[in-house]
């Protein structure tokens, strides 16, 4: 995979792509971009934890995670990132060409990369690039959404088979596809690609 050709081609489309050989320079090009004492929402993302990013954060920012509130606080959650400084959240896939494919349950996620914080940062490892959209939705939907299934305890084909069926289970998590050919109104949208295998 060539990924000079990658970061040409999300900056060609008013993306800024950074690019970093480990996961500890992923994560301080992160801390380096986004000001202390920002608030912060986060999509839910095995990735990003994996990063250790929330733990470096956490003295130095307002942090809205799930994983931080009572689940009885979620929805109240949700609103509150929408008018955050900036959102966290990883991709299903990011193509060569430069287009970014995702595909969600709920849809909170995509709903705030195209109409929520001014700054949008998705931070995803090398295992998520691939060769165009095609490659991206079929990523997304036989690699991706199989395992946060499983791991979301979904009653859904692809939990237990591990492939996509195109269901149509109400746990389906393919409910929304997005596919950012460009950043939406006038958002800064920022992407961390890190040479490791991170997440689904």
């Amino acid at each position: 995979m060539q990924y000079a050709l990658l970061i040409e081609n999300l900056r060609k489309r008013g993306f800024v792509p950074f690019f970093a050989d480990s996961v500890e320079k992923g994560r301080n090009i992160v801390l380096n971009l986004i000001p202390k004492g920002s608030v912060i929402g986060f999509g839910g993302s095995v990735t990003v934890e994996q990063t250790g990013i929330l733990d470096a954060m956490k003295a130095d920012y307002t942090l809205l995670h799930r994983s931080l509130f009572d689940a009885s606080e979620h929805e109240q959650l949700f609103q509150k990132m929408h008018v955050a400084d900036w959102y966290i959240a990883s991709a299903n896939a990011v193509a060569e060409t430069g287009d970014i494919i995702n595909i969600d349950g709920r849809g909170n996620r995509v709903a705030e990369m195209l109409f929520g914080p001014k700054n949008i940062l998705i931070i995803c490892g090398t295992n998520k690039v691939v060769k165009d959209i095609n490659e991206g939705i079929d990523r997304a939907r036989n690699v991706a959404a199989p395992k946060n299934a499983l791991r979301l305890n979904k009653k859904t084909p692809c939990a237990y088979t591990g492939e996509c069926s195109y269901c149509l289970s109400p746990d389906t998590m393919c409910k929304a596809t997005v596919i950012h050919h460009h950043p939406t109104g006038d958002k800064n949208f920022y992407l961390v690609i890190i040479n490791d295998s991170l997440g689904y």
